[in-house]
């Protein structure tokens, strides 16, 4: 017996706002989806203005869900339009034959197979990064740990996308890291406000938006035309392109089907993406680490055991070995996820949890709280659950990086820069949370980040390097 959404369950709305006062500011909207998931079971019925939602926590519809894309569900239409507003829609966004071209050539520059070689770009990165840690730890000052792992992750990202070293790090915090921020915080405000206010009314957060928007987009287009330069200097780099971006440029020179539009949009997301989610889940894991003293001792004695004598890990062959670490980030996805909501919507009638679902029906898949509220799995933060033989108990992947089709295409980059830079944390440092700061706040930036972490860090024995 199916039911309609009308039958659902869940929180009581207001006449016009519907369910948008309950989400205020924007950046709880996750925690109040979560709580209504909590109270009203894993199918609930909102309203967002004149906007009817219907959310999913359960695991297993959602995992069914994400099989069926692109085929079966879109992400929401005027999802899409908010950020196709901000500049050329990338993979992020794309449906369709363009998806699917598009995804061909982000999968190949992103192959497995060049591990190897992007692995010195995040060597370098670890290497400054323990440099600035070294730095601080010197100080005795507790230190905002987003703001370093922020760089790091920039810095990686824009030398693997773009084949340019920002170098934030060492240079200090750069405009480029600042504009992308900002483009997180308003995106995640706008996709949840009850109705396009912007087209109407720009507010001064609206215009600084705009000038941000203008900054990114030009910088993509001379790091293009400068990769183009390269290129044409060295014709040998169109059969092994060095980066993603020389990568689209190889195609769009092969068959010209790759458009400058597709490249520009592709480079924002990416830039956007890979600073974004490593540096928060590294943050959410140091903060996981700095109160279960065991399980950081524990990384530590395998980074040594694993690294040796090396302050950091010299190839990814060295950071396969590690395999507590890999718990301790999976474990820490579960927990603190960064990408906690996904909208999505189907393109025909279906039926979800016993419940008809028209085609165009907005949901929101709630990943976060389906990996929480997994059977015989708690709140607590056990690494060591990963590393079971024993099926039955071991944990399901998370969905941190999706599933089926549409899975994030850069999961085993990621994973290798957040190990090596985790590995080289532990060897060299104790972390201890700063609780002078007051509790840690989670802000829904369209990730699910940490405010307020601050963080002291002290260096471990003396090793050589």
């Amino acid at each position: 017996m199916t039911r309609t959404i009308a039958e659902l369950p869940g929180p009581r709305r207001l006449p016009l706002i519907g369910n948008a006062h309950q989400l205020f500011p924007p950046s709880r909207l996750h925690l109040a989806a979560e709580r209504w998931a909590d109270r009203y079971g894993p199918i609930v019925r909102v309203n967002l203005g004149t906007r009817r939602i219907v959310g999913i926590s359960d695991q297993n519809a959602i995992t069914e869900i994400l099989r069926d894309r692109p085929d079966g569900y879109r992400r929401w239409l005027d999802q899409r339009a908010v950020i196709e507003e901000m500049g050329p829609p990338g993979l992020f966004i794309v449906e369709g034959e363009d998806w699917k071209r598009q995804r061909r050539l982000v999968l190949t520059a992103l192959n497995t197979n060049y591990l190897h070689r992007y692995f010195e770009v995040i060597r370098l990165a670890t290497e400054r990064l323990h440099g600035r840690l070294r730095t601080a730890a010197a100080r005795g000052m507790p230190i905002e740990i987003c703001d370093e792992l922020t760089s790091f992750s920039v810095d990686v990202t824009s030398a693997l996308a773009l084949g340019h070293d920002l170098n934030t790090l060492e240079r200090g915090d750069s405009e480029l890291q600042g504009h992308i921020r900002r483009v997180m915080q308003m995106t995640a405000r706008r996709v949840s406000a009850p109705f396009a206010y912007w087209r109407h009314v720009r507010l001064p957060a609206d215009r600084a938006l705009d000038r941000s928007l203008v900054q990114m987009h030009r910088s993509i287009q001379e790091f293009i035309e400068q990769a183009r330069a390269r290129m044409a200097a060295r014709p040998d780099s169109f059969e092994s392109p060095e980066n993603l971006l020389e990568a689209m440029l190889a195609a769009q020179h092969a068959d010209g089907k790759f458009t400058d539009d597709e490249i520009v949009g592709n480079i924002f997301v990416i830039l956007l993406a890979g600073e974004d989610t490593t540096a928060h889940t590294l943050a959410w894991t140091l903060w996981l680490l700095g109160s279960r003293r065991e399980c950081q001792q524990r990384l530590a004695e395998e980074a040594e055991d694993v690294l040796g004598d090396q302050l950091l890990a010299g190839c990814h062959e060295t950071v396969a070995k590690l395999a507590y670490a890999e718990a301790v980030l999976q474990e820490s996805m579960r927990l603190k996820g960064v990408t906690g909501l996904l909208a999505v919507e189907p393109l025909e009638d279906t039926t979800i949890l016993e419940t008809r679902i028209p085609a165009g029906t907005r949901l929101l898949l709630m990943l976060r709280h389906a990996c929480r509220e997994t059977a015989s799995l708690t709140d607590e933060f056990l690494p060591e659950r990963w590393l079971e033989d024993n099926e039955q108990t071991k944990p399901a992947k998370t969905l941190a990086f999706g599933a089926g089709p549409r899975f994030c295409p850069g999961r085993n980059l990621a994973l290798l820069e957040s190990k090596a830079a985790l590995s080289m944390i532990a060897r060299n440092f104790a972390i201890e949370l700063d609780e002078s700061a007051g509790p840690v706040r989670e802000a829904f930036e369209f990730a699910i980040v940490p405010r307020g972490l601050r963080v002291l860090v002290r260096e471990r024995a003396q090793v050589t390097v």
